[in-house]
Formats: C-alpha cells, sequence, structure tokens
C-alpha cells in the first residue's frame, strides 16, 4: 500500500490526520508544529489505523480512538 506523508501546520490539538484516497493509497498529514518525536509517535499511530483497515470497520473515528485507548 501506498502511504503519502505530508506536514503541515495545524492547530496544537491535532497530531496527525489520515486519510484514504480514491487510488486506494492513504495520506497521513503531520502537523509540522509538534516534536520530531511526536511526529513519529502520530505516524506510527496513523499506520495502524492503515494496516487495522480502520476506514473499513464502519466505526465512527470516536469509537476506533476508544479502542484503541483499551488496548
Amino acid at each position: 500500500m501506498t502511504v503519502n506523508t505530508h506536514l503541515l501546520d495545524m492547530p496544537e490539538t491535532v497530531s496527525e490526520v489520515v486519510t484514504k484516497n480514491e487510488d486506494g493509497s492513504c495520506s497521513v498529514f503531520l502537523n509540522a508544529r509538534m516534536t520530531r518525536e511526536k511526529q513519529r509517535e502520530s505516524y506510527l499511530h496513523a499506520l495502524d489505523h492503515i494496516n487495522n483497515e480502520d476506514f473499513d470497520s464502519g466505526l465512527s473515528v470516536q469509537e476506533i480512538e476508544a479502542q484503541y485507548k483499551t488496548d
């Protein structure tokens, strides 16, 4: 799977955003305002979502994130 990674200035409350693209690839947008370590953690978190196929789960973002907090 192709994963495109982008650094963007985002609000401090947002560490990353992941989207599934029409061609089946994914895009990970990391907050350029975060430290490199936080960007790394956020990237790995995003890869977990991609590898677990969370986009196709039918669950809301809140439900998906709640599952990660209990794991």
